[in-house]
């Protein structure tokens, strides 16, 4: 045995060793298929080693605590890789078929999974059905990959016993809607360079609900300055922020420690007037001095009166954002994101102050725009001005490399008296 697999081991050193840039295209895709074709083949043999070291016991008589956590430290791969293999070797040991076949080189590793998958919906007492629905599956593993192998499989089962088919269907949707229930979760941590990741699982009916949700906010926002810049995945993950944004408008919400949910952001007041404020969120993160702008746009101001060690000694009360008559009679004037070119509606829109409130500026009709999230940011971060024309409506300045003349702009999609 140890000879075999170093003269096979020699072999397959000596192919990695050759130039491969000499290849023709044929003689490269065929390379590939053939080198693809021994990696399934050792594999298959490599599983049916690790079902013999199952069966003999030998990860509890070593000391592991199971047969992953054994092929981890013995192989060191990935606890995923090995429980590959463990499935691997429980197909292949039970349908000598089927490892036969990748043996030959007909099916590999992949599909020998799914193979085996979709032949446990074939009632074991009926093995003529179980070998033909097996002989179908091997005669296709040519031409299909593991997925839609997967799904011949049920269409061979529907076709051969219709009523066993259906009730297979339901039973697998009920067992993983019940594991993906359990299993479901949501989770935020902080990247350490000033990110957030976002990790979690659904089940497919809450993957529905929150697609449904984000789907009509995540169409490119193009506008005048040219396509939308932001990836797919930018634009779903500005229209989950915005979905919550809503959510905390409706006022609606749970109460949250007595109070209706809430974003709360410490920020001192002089250094926010020069424009180098740091705000800090009530869980510890900070933010830069133009988020915190941007957010105090449209949020409630609480003054607090702290002493030296940041105690508060008086407490004011909110004021100042943009609800209410004052908040709709900007959307009635602007009828949604007023930047030129976005399609963007009046509920998805925040309430800009021209001038800044914490500059002086009022909390009235013709010192407000609405803008939709992403334009909200680009008024803070970009070099745009924004300000209201001859007719008391607003307009938009790019900046000069945009257009060099820098003619004020408007919103087409909006109707203009």
């Amino acid at each position: 045995m140890d000879r075999v697999l170093e003269r096979a081991a020699a072999e397959v050193t000596a192919f990695a060793a050759r130039p491969v840039y000499g290849l023709s295209d044929e003689s490269l895709g065929d390379a590939a298929v053939g080198l693809h074709r021994i990696v399934s083949v050792a594999s298959a043999a490599l599983s049916l080693l690790v079902r013999e070291a199952q069966g003999r016991d030998l990860p509890h008589q070593q000391g592991a605590s199971s047969m992953v956590a054994w092929l981890r430290d013995l192989l060191r791969i990935a606890p995923a890789d090995a429980r590959l293999l463990v499935a691997l070797g429980e197909v292949l040991d039970v349908r000598p078929v089927l490892a036969d076949a990748v043996a030959a080189g007909a099916v590999n590793t992949g599909q020998a999974l799914a193979i085996g998958r979709a032949l446990t919906n074939v009632p074991a007492e009926e093995p003529a059905m179980v070998g033909k629905v097996e002989a179908i599956l091997v005669d296709n593993a040519h031409q299909f990959e593991p997925t839609i192998l997967r799904r011949l499989g049920d269409r061979v089962l529907a076709h051969v016993n219709p009523e066993l088919a259906d009730q297979k269907l339901r039973d697998r949707l009920d067992r993983e809607e019940k594991h993906a229930r359990l299993r479901r979760g949501f989770s935020m941590s902080s990247d350490g360079l000033g990110g957030v990741r976002v990790s979690g699982l659904l089940d497919t009916e809450g993957a529905a609900i929150i697609t449904a949700a984000l789907d009509p906010m995540t169409r490119p926002a193009r506008g005048d300055d040219g396509p939308d810049p932001r990836t797919a995945a930018a634009r779903r993950a500005d229209a989950l922020v915005e979905v919550c944004r809503l959510a905390l408008r409706t006022q609606q919400l749970p109460v949250s420690g007595g109070q209706p949910a809430h974003l709360s952001v410490t920020i001192d007041y002089a250094a926010l007037q020069r424009d180098i404020a740091v705000g800090q969120l009530d869980t510890g993160a900070q933010l830069s001095p133009t988020a915190a702008r941007r957010i105090a746009c449209d949020a409630g101001i609480l003054p607090a009166v702290l002493d030296g060690a940041g105690v508060p000694i008086d407490i004011g009360r909110t004021r100042r954002p943009y609800t209410g008559a004052a908040r709709q009679a900007v959307l009635l004037r602007d009828g949604g994101c007023a930047f030129p070119g976005c399609e963007r509606p009046p509920r998805w829109s925040d309430i800009h102050h021209i001038t800044f409130w914490a500059d002086g500026g009022s909390t009235d009709r013709d010192n407000g725009v609405a803008l939709c999230s992403y334009h909200h940011h680009l008024i803070h971060h970009g070099s745009w001005i924004v300000r209201l024309g001859a007719d008391r409506r607003p307009e938009f300045i790019p900046p000069p490399h945009i257009d060099p003349h820098q003619r004020p702009r408007h919103n087409p999609y909006h109707q203009r008296e």
